[in-house]
């Protein structure tokens, strides 16, 4: 029996023009009616995932920044967050520098309402994309290491797939003391997003820190996501669900793989296991 629902945002329940269906809102109105909590688990930051998610009638703590943070928004208050402490946060300017890479250094939770950075790739199409869609956002300053003396969210990176895949071991072995999640991005899929988080933080750590608060078991979570970043949450849950469009990573760790975002999946999914 599933108690909860985890859905993560971008390539599940947004499409590539960063649109919801009607038969995902609806599907997840049924689940709720049904009984089901239902929340998202998403990189996102909570002004990005609460726009994303404005439709939705979500009736858990969301599950923020990669499992970072989990926050009640009706009482608009953190269960739980962790930052980036500052001796990894310098180390890990200095690896992505290292390897020409440009660091972009995220401000503090629960809102992140600013990011830095310092030097770009004019060339980095999904960097300036990104700039120019979150300008109210994104301050461009001398140095980023000049911001690590405060508490920040994270350090990402963007970079060609090509880029980052002979870098990952090298990166991974450069940053023992911090969790490095790697992702497609979902909005230009030859690029990659290097997220540099607090050691031991995931969605799966936070979904299951969410089941706890709860008092839901793990057995009775549904988790359904599409990126390299959704796997420790797949693994968590009592039932993991891959979208059609997911990595292929993604869909052999699943328990199930539904429809793709473009033919309803997370609805599909709802449909088929919430009786």
């Amino acid at each position: 029996m599933v108690r909860l629902i985890a859905l993560d945002i971008d390539g599940t329940l947004l499409d590539g023009s960063r649109e919801m269906s009607d038969a995902t809102v609806d599907a997840v109105h049924y689940a709720i009616d049904s009984g089901v909590r239902v929340t998202v688990c998403t990189g996102r930051s909570l002004p990005s995932a609460a726009d994303a998610v404005r439709h939705l009638p979500l009736n858990a703590p969301y599950v923020l920044n990669n499992g970072a943070m989990i926050y009640d928004v009706p009482n608009r208050r953190a269960r739980y967050l962790r930052h980036l402490q500052g001796r990894v946060a310098s180390e890990a300017v200095r690896v992505f520098r290292s390897i020409g890479f440009h660091p972009i250094v995220y401000g503090p939770l629960p809102e992140v309402g600013y990011f830095y950075y310092d030097t770009f790739d004019p060339e980095n199409r999904s960097f300036v994309d990104y700039a120019e869609q979150n300008a109210d956002r994104v301050h461009r300053v001398d140095d980023v290491c000049d911001f690590l003396r405060q508490d920040i969210t994270c350090i990402t990176v963007a970079e060609r797939n090509e880029r980052v895949r002979s870098r990952k071991p090298h990166i991974r072995a450069q940053l023992p003391d911090a969790e490095v999640v790697f992702e497609i991005s979902p909005w230009d899929r030859s690029y990659s997003v290097i997220t540099v988080m607090p050691s031991g933080v995931n969605k799966g750590d936070g979904l299951r820190r969410l089941a706890l608060l709860l008092g839901i078991g793990l057995s009775e979570v549904m988790a359904v996501g599409d990126n390299l970043n959704d796997l420790e949450m797949l693994d968590v849950a009592g039932l993991g669900v891959a979208m059609g469009n997911g990595t292929p990573e993604i869909r052999a760790r699943a328990d199930y793989v539904t429809a793709s975002v473009d033919d309803e999946g997370v609805a599909r999914a709802i449909e088929r296991f919430i009786p």
